[in-house]
């Protein structure tokens, strides 16, 4: 340190910094024989899914027979009560699921929980009461959509009726209270509205007074036309033929068609919303520009207005301030004089010791520097090295995600091959006129590109030429070693597949006897079932 250089040594063990990369040389070679492996849990997702293709398949024979269970049972009510007129409610409950958003065994039940005091009201009249229940369960659904009324509130305040019992009339939302006398109140002007007189103790007559005033209300028809119009009302509608479906009441294309239906709606929907967001964000800029137009107009006419006012008043303050320190100019270059003296003379008397002290800074930065490096250097060698094997200790994720990831593609790509191919001469047709309308750009990016790798090149020519004997050494290292890794690699990759076969054996086996177990276990059970379900309709 004395003439003023600075020696650095470096004394570091390179010993550890050795032996981890032959570890990461090691973990570059078990990374194939890895493969085997994951194929192998792949194969294993594959045999949980069927045994969970298996449960979903007896869950939903279970649902199945359950739904068909309740359907016999409330077809039988039916046809023991409407006789002869049994098919046409059954036949409006099979329709239910557009008229009502209601599955057919619904529809029915909630049709036999009033159907007698109906009948009786109608003297016995079956068909009569089949057209005035399908009236009563659409005028339910109707206003149940058009008034936000839950469903079964309004089915209590029916049943409620027929029982003469009118506490839950004001759960129809018409505007009539839950009493005897708001009732007579509605059958009233029910009355006015078509001429026809009603009796409050005939229960055909209190249900079509409630549908009148509905019409008058503009309630009617509402649930058949959410049905195929509105998100909710198509759903309710896609839930009831699915119900349908399961039982036997309904068919696959009725499902099928509130499906497309619900899915049109959710796309119709989507379609509204979109150019409303897009409208409202781009008539915002126009509004903003607009006000900062108002503003500043606003803010230079103030300002231009009370100009000669301002400017009085800085004027008035400027001539006090001037004219005080005119007062006081002697003192105050006095002292200002002063302070400029004293601050040269203590910088002159301080400056060899401000030289010292930045030589001595500058000298002790070099030092500690110089010191460090044994040590700067191997941490950042071993940061790299730590960032390699985090890399290897997960190549088994790592492999996995990219062969999903390629598996993704490829069906991906194998599904949009029609379009693909339906899109490729208007793709090809744009690239070609792009590349000709840019056709000057492209030569001279590319002129300029030649020109500056050729310039690049020229310039590390001196570098290059020093480097050949090592990239040489590097080449025949690696040729040297590579027939010894070669014959190592492919016998990993033998052993992988040999081992793959072998699970693919054993699970596609163990897949195929639990699903043949599944649904032999699965049919062994549907004869109790079948029992246990005849006898609680016993009780």
């Amino acid at each position: 340190m004395a003439d003023g250089s600075v020696t650095i040594k470096f004394n570091g063990d390179t010993k550890d910094l050795e032996n981890d990369i032959n570890g990461i040389g090691n973990k570059v070679k078990s990374g194939f024989s890895k493969i085997g492996s994951i194929a192998s849990t792949a194969l294993k997702g594959a045999t949980v899914a069927i045994g969970a293709a298996s449960t979903a398949l007896v869950g939903l024979g279970t649902a199945s027979v359950s739904s068909y269970a309740d359907l016999e049972q409330n077809v039988g009510g039916i046809e023991t009560l409407f006789k002869d007129s049994a098919d046409k409610v059954i036949k409006n409950a099979e329709n239910a699921y557009k008229t009502a958003g209601m599955s057919a065994n619904d529809y029915m039940s909630t049709v036999t929980s009033f159907s007698a005091s109906l009948l009786q009201s109608l003297g016995g009249d079956t068909e009569a009461a089949a057209r005035s229940a399908d009236m009563a369960i659409v005028d339910m659904a109707d206003n149940a959509n058009k008034m936000g009324t839950s469903m079964e509130s309004i089915q209590w305040a029916y049943q409620g009726f027929a029982k003469q019992n009118y506490t839950m009339l004001d759960n129809l939302k018409l505007g009539y209270g839950g009493t005897k006398e708001e009732m007579e109140r509605l059958l009233a002007d029910a009355q006015k509205l078509t001429g026809v007189k009603y009796d409050i103790t005939n229960l055909n007559d209190v249900y079509n007074a409630i549908h009148v005033i509905q019409g008058e209300l503009g309630i009617t028809g509402t649930t058949a036309k959410e049905a195929s119009e509105t998100i909710t009302g198509s759903i309710s509608s896609m839930k009831a033929a699915f119900d349908n479906f399961l039982n036997g009441s309904g068919t696959i294309d009725q499902l099928v068609q509130t499906g497309i239906t619900s899915i049109q709606n959710i796309v119709n929907a989507i379609g509204k919303l979109l150019p409303n967001l897009i409208q409202s964000v781009a008539s915002a800029t126009p509004q903003i520009v607009s006000g900062i137009n108002q503003i500043f107009p606003q803010i230079i006419s103030m300002i231009t207005t009370n100009a000669p006012t301002i400017l009085s008043s800085v004027g008035q303050i400027l001539m006090a301030l001037t004219q005080s320190l005119m007062d006081y100019m002697p003192e105050l270059l006095q002292i200002a004089m002063n302070l400029i003296q004293s601050f040269i003379n203590g910088l002159i008397s301080m400056l060899p010791q401000i030289i010292q002290m930045g030589v001595q800074m500058i000298t002790q930065l070099i030092t500690g520097i110089a010191q460090m490096l044994p040590q700067l250097i191997p941490q950042a060698v071993q940061c790299i090295i730590t960032v390699v094997n985090g890399l290897l200790d997960n190549i088994d994720q790592l492999i996995d995600a990219g062969i999903q990831l390629i598996m993704g593609l490829a069906d991906g790509l194998i599904q949009a091959i029609p379009q693909l191919i339906e899109a490729l001469p208007t793709i090809i047709q744009k690239l070609v006129n792009g590349i000709i309308e840019n056709a000057p750009k492209i030569i001279e990016a590319g002129v300029q590109l030649v020109l500056s790798l050729a310039t690049g090149l020229i310039q590390a020519i001196p570098q290059l030429v020093m480097a050949i004997p090592q990239i040489v050494g590097a080449i025949l290292q690696g040729l040297w070693e590579l027939p010894g890794k070669i014959w190592e690699i492919l016998v990993n990759i033998v052993t992988s597949f040999y081992n793959w076969g072998q699970q693919i054996q054993q699970q596609a086996v163990t897949a195929v006897s639990n699903l043949i177990t599944n649904v032999i276990n699965w049919f062994k059970e549907l004869p109790r079932k079948h029992m246990e379900l005849a006898c609680s309709n016993c009780y």
